[in-house]
């Protein structure tokens, strides 16, 4: 989790880590982190989490123990394990109407947000009893298997984390280079960038108040917030996961990346292998290849497809925009696959692979902002209410957008599309810089990101979720 409190006390917490010689200290330094970090968030909460951390262990230290290769006991174990997050789904949609509203929100659950670590922790549960039934373990050892599982940076939103790659980095001690220092201080750098100066900015100045009340604007502002959000959200999220990489590479780990230029994507299929890159493998791991992937009859490899894009939809709400949401994506994806089998398209590609890649950029991008709608609208109505304003609005005129959001806009734009080299000689020019001139630097991303925010930043988008 990312907030002012985690800023000042991962310094502590990686000085101590690194003039500690011992790696059972070290283990107990980053539990102590994540509990800490998990009994922040409320005691009723931290039960929860607890509850969920002693029913993997021993669910699947019994199955290894009484019954290893019996498919139903780890059927059942995975039932128990999602169940707490499926409720919370539930309950926050509402319970698909079987539940007034107005008893939600006099409960206070209509804004509930889920405990801390709740959907994180769910995967890496599924990914730990499956790893663990498969003996893709280097180790069985409570510390380590505590350490994954609460791992403090990233439970707010991920990257989700694969038992047998993260828990046998925890198995012997790793020496933390001067390259590790100064890489994971210019992801954070670059981290807090993105979602203090930029995506704070093009949210407050611009997308909240068009998506709050869109009849109060023109179909033009209407369709730059839409454009401004697809950003915002990108910056935002992939920021957040720059803080995480950079914070776990001050303590020596390497976590999986979560984005791969996905604005640059020529495909719907190609979005989601750029997107939220390690929710998409957790699917394709424990979901897609188990049932059958690409190595079955043509018609199922389209069941296989639907249903993970699907799940990768609903994971964020089990309401109809998500439901809708992941059916258009799906579909978009199938169509992708079908293309691909084509002998006629096939063909095309090789002989105009310039405009086809040119075409399918500008097709797949515009898809992606059009489909925001309903990520960004928490019902039906609200959408077609948006969508109806964003056609056809009774206002006219020029955008009446502030300077700050036309620059951060901008710059996060350019930020998505600058080319290879931009970013790499940006980063090896901080890198480059002594440490003071970085600390100079960090602190001068704080400061302004505090100037423009007012001295509030806004909640991560993926904690929402």
């Amino acid at each position: 989790m990312v907030s002012s409190n985690y800023l000042l006390a991962l310094p502590i917490l990686v000085a101590l880590y690194l003039l500690s010689q011992s790696q059972i200290t070290r283990l107990c330094l980053l539990l102590l982190g994540g509990v800490i970090t998990l009994w922040s968030d409320g005691w009723t909460n931290f039960l929860l989490i607890l509850l969920l951390l002693v029913v993997t262990w021993w669910g699947a230290v019994l199955i290894q123990r009484y019954c290893p290769g019996n498919r139903k006991a780890l059927g059942l174990l995975i039932a128990l394990e999602v169940s707490p997050l499926l409720l919370h789904k539930f309950i926050k949609a509402g319970l698909w109407g079987l539940v007034d509203p107005a008893w939600l929100e006099a409960q206070g659950l209509t804004g509930w947000l889920p405990p801390l670590g709740l959907s994180v922790m769910t995967f890496q549960a599924v990914s730990y009893t499956v790893d663990r039934y498969r003996r893709q373990l280097d180790t069985g050892a409570w510390p380590h298997y505590v350490v994954y599982m609460s791992f403090f940076p990233h439970l707010a939103a991920g990257p989700i984390l694969r038992a047998s790659d993260f828990v046998n980095q925890l198995v012997s001690r790793r020496d933390v280079s001067s390259d590790d220092i100064r890489e994971g201080m210019w992801r954070i750098v670059r981290g807090l960038v993105k979602k203090l100066i930029l995506s704070d900015v093009i949210a407050k100045a611009g997308v909240d108040p068009i998506f709050t009340d869109p009849g109060s604007f023109s179909s033009l502002e209407i369709q730059i917030a839409l454009l401004a959000y697809t950003f915002q959200i990108y910056l935002d999220f992939s920021g957040y996961t720059d803080v995480v990489i950079g914070s776990a590479r001050l303590l020596g780990l390497r976590l999986p990346e979560n984005f791969n230029r996905p604005y640059h994507a020529s495909s719907i299929a190609e979005y989601w292998r750029r997107w939220h890159m390690s929710l998409s493998a957790w699917v394709t791991q424990y979901v897609y290849y188990p049932l059958g992937g690409s190595r079955v009859e043509r018609w199922k490899i389209y069941r296989n497809v639907m249903i993970s894009i699907l799940l990768l939809a609903v994971w964020h709400g089990v309401t109809l925009n998500f439901l809708l949401y992941g059916l258009l994506h799906g579909t978009a994806v199938c169509v992708n696959r079908w293309l691909r089998f084509q002998g006629w398209w096939q063909s095309w590609t090789v002989t105009y692979e310039k405009r086809i890649q040119i075409a399918g950029w500008l097709a797949t991008f515009s898809f992606v902002v059009v489909a925001r709608i309903l990520f960004k609208t928490p019902t039906l109505d609200d959408a077609a209410v948006f969508t109806g304003y964003m056609l056809e609005s009774e206002l006219s005129g020029a955008p009446r957008f502030a300077i700050m959001f036309w620059v951060c806009l901008i710059a996060g734009m350019l930020s998505c599309f600058a080319p290879v080299w931009v970013t790499e000689t940006t980063r090896t020019a901080f890198k480059r810089q002594h440490p003071f001139i970085q600390g100079v630097i960090f602190g001068v991303v704080l400061l302004t990101g505090a100037y423009l925010s007012g001295g509030q930043a806004l909640n991560f988008i993926y904690r929402n979720f």
